[in-house]
């Protein structure tokens, strides 16, 4: 039995993740964001109040590198930290109005952006997708 690592699920997976991935940095880079700073917007977006701990889990990155994206984009404005009012050892995150008003920009490009790279598919081709993908991530993720 030959193996074609150019056949392999995985592989393939990764390489089109990757190349979607690069692809779509357009949307943000446009914005000075950087893919974990983009990550960490999004994930604050839709969770306000989340600790670092939570956004590593939420967008699936290590502790260094979304503790980077929380100091740039502190930096820039865009998030503030404070102490949780519930537990003393936590720190929270929220967006500032700064930050929220470039989530809300970049939304609809993100949205706009998926949008052309499915329209590659036709409407039964999409649903299967969702539904395989479901499937896949059910397999390796828990919610």
């Amino acid at each position: 039995m030959a193996f074609d690592i150019n056949e392999f699920l995985p592989y393939r997976m990764v390489r089109l993740a990757n190349a979607m991935s690069e692809a779509f940095s357009e949307v943000y880079e446009q914005a000075g964001l950087t893919v974990p700073q983009w990550r960490v917007l999004v994930h604050l977006a839709q969770h306000p109040g989340a600790t670092a701990k939570q956004l590593c889990d939420l967008a699936s990155m290590d502790k260094s590198t979304v503790s980077r994206a929380i100091k740039q984009l502190q930096q820039q404005s865009m998030l503030v930290a404070q102490q949780s009012e519930t537990d003393k050892r936590a720190t929270e995150m929220h967006l500032t109005p700064q930050g929220v008003a470039l989530y809300e920009t970049l939304t609809p490009k993100a949205l706009a952006w998926e949008s052309t790279l499915l329209s590659e598919l036709n409407p039964e081709e999409k649903q299967a997708l969702l539904v395989m993908m479901q499937k896949l991530e059910g397999h390796f993720l828990t919610p």
